[in-house]
């Protein structure tokens, strides 16, 4: 046995004793308050454990810490508050509505269902390997069964999400290393924009058993992260992987995996945070198999704080990958009878810091603040900056830098329009030590986009980006993009 086969099964075994420690506690039961749960999901609303949450979660764990309202008094029934599906098709938050009641019905039995379909329409129309026009539509549902509300299991839930994409995307096509079309790159198939009829990324299990303390096994998806400027998995923010996540990290996080996460609450503004996963992506397997071949640490630690009353935070965190196979670089072996190979390491490493800030609001900050729900919650302008160091030895990107702007309700009249302008930078290094080095020094690029709210549930999205290719031998590339996101 390996040593992440035995600290996945330590894991495991640890949650099912917790699962079974939540079940016998009444620390969740109806005599006791049901504020410790509320403390600690908002907590991990603003730790790298809400990346791991459905988006039925997200959306709604910041309410369990306000003051209720009458509907929402009468979802703290449950661990997580009833949506709200009725309204004017301009003003709800789900396009399809309460399907003549039975969507609200479900929710108050503890079942909630979403479906987001988005499609996008991308062109290089400058520069790049190859110039063109591309069409990519990607379906994305969501299911959330509230153990908690079905009296089954205090504190506890179950999440699952599945994805389809089909078409195809510029993102070869750039000269770049990491997408332009994060949203569409995902689900992983076997090939680059293989149709995906329908995998399921996210399966697990979440449980809370104390103020302090929750824990969550299964699979997950890693894409979500607390920046209230850049975020949205390239959905309804920026597009650029590179204003999502550090690209230092694009080595050593899978997209969808198996993973095993503790969440630790000290106080109301810091959260720490510890995740262990294989580090090979199973977005379209079960992940079982992939246990044993490498596993990746992550570790954070998130931080709220306000600057002249406006709300800010940041994400400072690292993940170090063992057992894995990484290709050294600048390592050279020569056997008579294979040739010139690299030599090869087992383990690699990743830090980095994730900081956004209100500078401006219109009519105060008094509206709760998600950073992880892809938009931006206050009408104003804020500042963010992402920064990632990576292990030089394995990383063709050793430094990673992005830092821009973000806005909402800026025109008058269009209080739920979104903006963002950004600009990256990457130092690069070729994994390859040879005389012809196709890769450059460096790749940079920038990145502004208008988000047009048609209503509440749809938005479209106009892109433009510049980037500065990877590769020597491939011109800079411009490219436009237009955006159609709905909720269903």
């Amino acid at each position: 046995m390996t040593a992440i086969a035995a600290a996945i099964r330590f894991l495991a075994a640890l949650a099912a004793a917790l699962c079974l420690l939540g079940i016998s506690t009444t620390v969740f039961g109806a005599e006791r308050s049901a504020e410790p749960q509320r403390a600690l999901l908002e907590a991990a609303v603003e730790s790298d454990l809400g990346s791991l949450y459905p988006q039925a979660a997200q959306r709604s764990i910041l309410s369990l810490a306000r003051e209720p309202t009458e509907s929402e008094a009468s979802a703290r029934e449950g661990l997580l508050p009833l949506p709200d599906y009725s309204g004017d098709w301009r003003t709800r938050e789900f396009l399809s509505g309460d399907w003549g009641g039975t969507r609200n019905k479900w929710a108050r039995k503890g079942v909630t269902f979403d479906f987001h379909w988005l499609q996008v329409a991308q062109g290089i129309v400058d520069g790049g390997v190859d110039t063109g026009w591309t069409y990519v539509a990607n379906l994305d549902y969501y299911a959330t069964v509230d153990l908690m509300r079905m009296k089954l299991v205090p504190g506890a839930m179950v999440s699952l999400r599945a994805q389809s994409r089909f078409g195809r995307t510029v993102n070869t096509d750039t000269g770049l290393l990491l997408p332009v079309n994060t949203f569409s790159a995902f689900p992983f198939g076997s090939e680059v924009d293989e149709d995906i009829p329908l995998a399921i990324t996210e399966l697990n299990y979440m449980q809370f058993v104390s103020e302090k303390l929750g824990f969550l096994l299964g699979k997950i998806t890693t894409m979500k992260n607390a920046n209230e400027f850049a975020g949205g998995e390239g959905r309804t923010q920026f597009m650029n992987f590179q204003f999502i996540y550090s690209g230092a990290f694009a080595q050593l996080a899978p997209y969808s995996t198996l993973a095993a996460g503790v969440l630790w609450t000290p106080s109301a503004k810091a959260t720490v945070t510890s995740i262990l996963m294989n580090t090979e992506d199973a977005s379209t397997t079960s992940g079982f198999s992939d246990i044993g071949d490498g596993a990746s640490w992550w570790t954070s630690v998130d931080y709220r704080l306000e600057v002249s009353g406006l709300p800010g935070g940041g994400t400072v965190g690292g993940v170090y990958a063992f057992d894995g196979d990484f290709a050294r670089i600048g390592g050279i072996n020569f056997d008579p009878g294979t040739g010139i190979s690299l030599t090869r390491k087992d383990e690699a490493w990743a830090l980095y810091w994730s900081a956004w800030q209100y500078v401006y609001v219109m009519g105060g900050s008094a509206q709760e603040v998600d950073p992880r729900n892809g938009v931006q919650d206050l009408q104003g302008v804020g500042l963010f900056l992402m920064l990632g160091l990576a292990d030089e030895s394995t990383n063709p990107a050793t430094f990673t830098a992005a830092v821009g702007v973000g806005g909402r309700g800026v025109i008058a009249g269009r209080g739920h329009d979104t903006f963002g302008v950004g600009y990256f930078y990457n130092d690069l290094q070729d994994p390859r030590p040879l005389a012809n080095n196709p890769l450059a020094q460096r790749t940079q690029g920038l990145e502004a986009y208008y988000n047009l709210a048609i209503a509440r549930a749809i938005a479209l999205t106009f892109d433009f980006q510049w980037t500065e290719s990877a590769f020597r031998s491939v011109d800079d590339a411009i490219v436009v993009a237009a955006r159609l996101n709905v909720r269903f």
